[in-house]
Parts: structure tokens; C-alpha cells; sequence
């Protein structure tokens, strides 16, 4: 296994969580000075949250195939013409350059969970 170091400060990344017997994943780019586990997680997941909010709202608010709009979660963003697609909008894609999202978002239809596991079946 190779060594990591932190982009930000420069340091080694260890090899487990501090506190714990789990490893640490191999694509950690920050050493638990720098990002520490929970502080990273929580405030991301409540910034990807407003995003996901704010692009549904902007394409409609419900899938466009069945009108479902109860729960965030389960509507999801659809390329329309996938090998136009730059990344996925799932959690990592939404915290990308707004500007570049909203982009991306724009090459989206919104649908449940339920639609899109079927369209990408060929139902």
C-alpha cells in the first residue's frame, strides 16, 4: 500500500481512524487533522441536501414520468442523453462548482426511484 499525504497541510494520512480499529478509505485526500470524520460528513450531507432541493425544484419538483413528489430522496436526476453526461448527480457530483452543476442539471430529467430503475431496465 502507498503513502498518502494531505493536500492541505501536507502531513501523512494514516491508515486507520484515530479512536478506532476501521481503516481509512482509500480515496481520503485530508488527514483527520484537517477533516476530521463527522464535522466532514455532517456539514456536506446538509449542503447536498439544499442542493438537491434547489435543482428539483428548478426541474419541476416531481418525476416526470408518474408525478411523484413525496420524499427528496427518492427522486433522482436522469440524463437524458447519457454520453453527453460529465458526472453523476449523486452526493459527490452535487459538490461540485454550482455553476458546473446547475449545467449538468440542465441535461436532466427528474424521476422516482421506481421510473428510473425501470427506464434503465428497458421497461
Amino acid at each position: 500500500m502507498t503513502t498518502r499525504f494531505c493536500i492541505s497541510c501536507g502531513n501523512k494520512i494514516a491508515r486507520k481512524i484515530p479512536h478506532t480499529q476501521k481503516k481509512t478509505k482509500s480515496t481520503r485526500k485530508k488527514c483527520y487533522n484537517c477533516s476530521p470524520p463527522v464535522q466532514y460528513h455532517e456539514n456536506h450531507k446538509s449542503e447536498r441536501r439544499k442542493r438537491k432541493e434547489i435543482l428539483v425544484k428548478m426541474l419541476g419538483g416531481h418525476c416526470v414520468e408518474c408525478g411523484y413528489c413525496k420524499s427528496l430522496p427518492a427522486l433522482s436526476f436522469h440524463h437524458i442523453h447519457p454520453e453527453s453526461k460529465k458526472f453523476d448527480m449523486s452526493n459527490g457530483g452535487l459538490m461540485q462548482e454550482w455553476d458546473i452543476v446547475v449545467k449538468e442539471a440542465n441535461k436532466c430529467e427528474l424521476l422516482c426511484l421506481n421510473c428510473h430503475a425501470e427506464l434503465n431496465n428497458g421497461m
